[in-house]
């Protein structure tokens, strides 16, 4: 009898044993994981779906799709990895709740002790809430900037401006800018070209300039940043270029002096105006020599450019040195114009060898010394440090850069980034040519991005050699800005997209200082916010908000400093132009970038 219970209980125990190696075993487990993933992707893709057939615009945006659904039985963790449409949205700390609690409701009380993670690309929804938008204890510090306190002055600030320097505001600040693509030489056709169709009276290559040059530039100069632009931004056709080492017919003429002429002697290579047009890839800054003297606490030398200038009107100002630890941070200009003069102080141990832009000013046909000129003396708060003197550009000119044999036949600021940055003096296989000479077009959208790398120089230069010098400006972001193609047959607006990159050149999410790359989708995410919200509220309640897009474009992969894409409109869709070709809509789209 003992022995027969002993076997039954022996039994009894194996069978237990058994049944707990199979309950609780790696199969068991990866059959139970595999039904809990069933289940819950089931539920979540009804929900999908119900917003999908329902067109529901809100927490789900169209074509989101369910990635993958892990979990895992130990710590009850469920994570929810959706398609990057899920991500078009603007999120912020009440939506991220709501969504949280429709997916919970959803997943039922079967997964009620799950904790719930919901991720499109790659991040959890609560982190790809703007730093903006977040509760002080919530900031991500990894997105901010690495650099905590300015310690250089800017390139150029305006001395007769003084008064109104704008401490809170932009000052000491770098922004490169620009507005679209431009003409082009296409070397299929063998021809120049504009890059985009002609439409309502414009083209997209022209149309973005209609809202940055009179509007958007002037308010960031005007709150003190100062703007880089991979394009000419003068809309003087005329060019008068005044060097120490002579005239060309076709820049123009004029007088260059030096006083008294033994303070002054030759420093190296420099720009020289020697036969445009130019030869592609040609640099203009390896042509010639600049000049240099010392500085003093009072003025005791000077260097003076006067332009014979062509005919009466505005002509924007550009000057070019050569840039050195050794020179002075506050070499001291003046334009004299015919509404006075006008002082700038410029910080010439950064932005050399390349063309900076004073202003724009109005002269008086022919040469003008009281009225018509720029002079730089060597007046300092350090005496002893290096001055460095080159050639000065009034105007924006006609292009000058051949390619197929022949210029384009276009005012510089009609042309691509392409030629600007060739006759602005950057290298061509790290800057624009890098395509070697086979197309154009893609080097004019690849080679603005990396206009704003050289500006800024190492560890962010250039992707094809981050450690060049580049020019030592601190750039601190770019906008590239656009407008979109799309036709809407209701007379609907087709409206604003933005576009940024997580990835960088190699594909990290990180820029060169260790800075998070979210930063560029919390700069593009504020941006479409204030441009929507003022369009919403000032012309049309529905103007859209399209999709906030991690996009694998130049414009927003190749900068390593926080970029962003704007795509405005639609230059094809009647509703949208008819805004566009507004003037007052120019103005406060322009507001809504600057705020």
């Amino acid at each position: 009898m003992k022995a027969k219970i002993a076997v039954v209980l022996f039994s009894t125990m194996l069978i237990f044993s058994c049944a707990r190696i199979f309950y609780t075993g790696p199969e068991y487990r990866m059959r139970r994981e595999k039904k809990l993933i069933e289940k819950a992707t089931k539920k979540i893709d009804k929900l999908i779906q119900e917003y999908m057939s329902e067109d529901v615009r809100g927490p789900v945006p169209l074509n989101t799709k369910i990635d993958s659904i892990t979990i895992d039985l130990d710590s009850l963790d469920l994570n929810i990895f959706l398609s990057r449409h899920f991500s078009y949205q603007p999120f912020r700390p009440n939506s991220v709740d709501f969504i949280y609690q429709l997916f919970k409701r959803k997943l039922g009380r079967s997964f009620r002790k799950y904790k719930l993670k919901i991720l499109t690309l790659e991040e959890p929804i609560e982190d790809l809430i703007p730093n903006y938008f977040r509760e002080k204890t919530k900031i991500d510090s990894l997105r901010l900037p690495r650099e905590k306190k300015r310690t250089i002055l800017p390139v150029v600030q305006n001395e007769s401006k003084r008064r109104w320097l704008p401490t809170k505001g932009l000052y000491n600040r770098n922004i490169v800018l620009w507005h679209s693509h431009g003409f082009y030489y296409t070397k299929s056709k063998d021809r120049w070209e504009w890059q985009r169709s002609r439409l309502f009276c414009t083209v997209e290559d022209l149309f973005p300039m209609s809202f940055t040059l009179p509007y958007l530039v002037p308010m960031l100069e005007n709150a003190g940043a100062n703007v880089f632009i991979p394009r000419e931004r003068s809309l003087q056709i005329h060019e008068v270029v005044v060097d120490n080492d002579g005239f060309t017919e076709s820049l123009g003429s004029g007088e260059y002096r030096e006083n008294p002429a033994s303070a002054w002697q030759s420093g190296g290579v420099g720009f020289a105006p020697r036969n445009p047009p130019y030869p592609g890839n040609f640099n203009p800054f390896l042509l010639g020599t600049y000049r240099k003297c010392s500085s003093d606490t009072v003025a005791s030398a000077s260097a003076r450019w006067i332009p014979n200038i062509p005919e009466t009107g505005n002509y924007s100002v550009y000057i070019s040195y050569h840039h050195d630890s050794l020179n002075v941070d506050d070499a001291h200009y003046t334009v004299f114009h015919l509404g006075g003069k006008t002082e700038f102080r410029v910080n010439q141990k950064i932005g050399g060898e390349t063309w900076i832009y004073l202003g724009d000013f109005n002269f008086k046909k022919g040469m003008h010394a009281d009225s018509g000129s720029v002079l730089l003396d060597n007046v300092s708060h350090t005496a002893g440090k290096h001055i460095t003197a080159d050639a000065v550009r009034f105007g924006g000119g006609m292009g000058n850069i051949q390619r197929g044999g022949r210029t384009s036949g276009k005012p510089r600021y009609a042309e691509a980034a392409r030629y600007y940055l060739q006759y602005a003096g950057m290298p061509d296989t790290l800057v624009y040519n890098l395509n070697q000479d086979t197309s154009d077009y893609k080097d004019d959208y690849q080679s603005r991005g990396e206009f704003a790398n050289y500006l800024k120089g190492k560890p962010f230069g250039p992707n094809k050699k981050r450690d060049a010098e580049g020019l030592g400006i601190p750039v601190d972001l770019s906008l590239a800005f656009h407008t979109d193609a799309g036709i809407d047959t209701s007379d609907g607006i087709i409206g604003t997209l933005m576009i940024y990159s997580l990835a960088d050149a190699e594909t990290l999410r990180v820029f060169p200082d260790g800075m998070s790359r979210l930063a560029n989708r919390d700069y593009a995410d504020i941006l479409q916010t204030q441009i929507v919200n003022d369009l919403r509220q000032k012309y049309r309640k529905d103007w859209t908000r399209r999709a906030l897009f991690d996009g694998d474009y130049s414009e927003v992969w190749r900068p390593n400093v926080p970029a962003s894409l704007l795509e405005l409109l639609s230059h094809q869709n009647f509703a949208d132009m008819q805004y566009g070709l507004f003037p007052q809509f120019r103005f406060d789209v322009a507001r809504a970038i600057y705020k």
